[in-house]
């Protein structure tokens, strides 16, 4: 965490450098398992904006900057905020072929206690709040005057190091911080952006009834059935036959029904 100290503790003023913080995080996606998930998330914050991702999205990056050419590898949503503005844009993958956008201004009303605590060299404070469905705790650091954290918290009076859910759903925080290479480019960032297609909240869960409902309708371009004699190649190479779809369409209902606990609970979707 010492180079979090000499990057960040001599900033005076708010993107003066372009930093990049990485969030270990630890979630459970069904609530009815003890499977732990464990991924690492990038907060890229810039003089033009900030960008929450998936480290999924920095490896392709990566390899596009070595080799020039862009290889998708499994997509994931992530978060993009202009400095000029409050709305974060919210990019939503959901299974199928497009990304789907949605924007929103998430606000959370904090209560900052007395309570500090040292970790890495940092006074950390600890304030809370109560957001999509769920109350959470933030140790935040005054050192580091940048009113953000992971995902859409946001508004506190220093940045958020560690953020974690009362029942421990998801936990936050920060193991590395970096200084962001002139030149970089969010490129994968970007392909997801440029064919985005606006949406609400209610046609995105519409879309995701639909998706349950035929779990391999764009794969199979719509179509309810396989014709005789034909197979089925899914993403991660799975060959499917006639008679194994309908069992294979019930495993995907029971992973997706098995997400049944995202960061912001109130917008679960509720599957049959």
């Amino acid at each position: 965490m010492k180079s979090l100290l000499f990057i960040l503790l001599g900033t005076c003023m708010m993107f003066a450098q372009n930093n990049r913080f990485i969030y270990e995080v630890k979630y459970k996606k069904d609530s009815t398992s003890k499977d732990i998930t464990r991924e690492n998330y990038y907060l890229d914050i810039t003089k033009d904006d900030i960008a929450y991702y998936n480290r999924l999205n920095y490896i392709n990056d990566s390899i596009f900057t070595a080799t020039g050419q862009y290889i998708p590898g499994r997509l994931t949503s992530f978060l993009i905020k202009k400095n000029n503005s409050n709305t974060y844009q919210n990019y939503e993958y959901i299974g199928d072929v497009n990304f789907y956008k949605m924007s929103e201004e998430p606000r959370q009303q904090w209560t900052i206690t007395d309570s500090i605590k040292i970790s890495d060299h940092l006074s950390l404070q600890k304030a809370t709040t109560k957001f999509g469905g769920r109350s959470w705790i933030a140790w935040f650091s005054k050192d580091i005057p940048i009113p953000y954290g992971p995902y859409k918290f946001n508004g506190l009076p220093g940045f958020i190091m560690e953020l974690y859910d009362t029942k421990k759903d998801y936990y936050f925080k920060v193991i590395k911080s970096e200084k962001i290479p002139e030149g970089y480019k969010k490129t994968s960032l970007e392909n997801s952006i440029s064919r985005a297609i606006p949406v609400d909240y209610a046609k995105l869960n519409k879309l995701r009834l639909e998706l349950y409902d035929n779990p391999f309708k764009y794969i199979m371009n719509g179509r309810l059935t396989l014709p005789e004699g034909k197979k089925l190649l899914l993403d991660d190479g799975t060959v499917l036959s006639k008679e194994q779809l309908k069992p294979a369409e019930a495993n995907e209902r029971k992973k997706l029904k098995a997400f049944n606990n995202p960061i912001e609970l109130d917008k679960a979707v509720k599957y049959p």
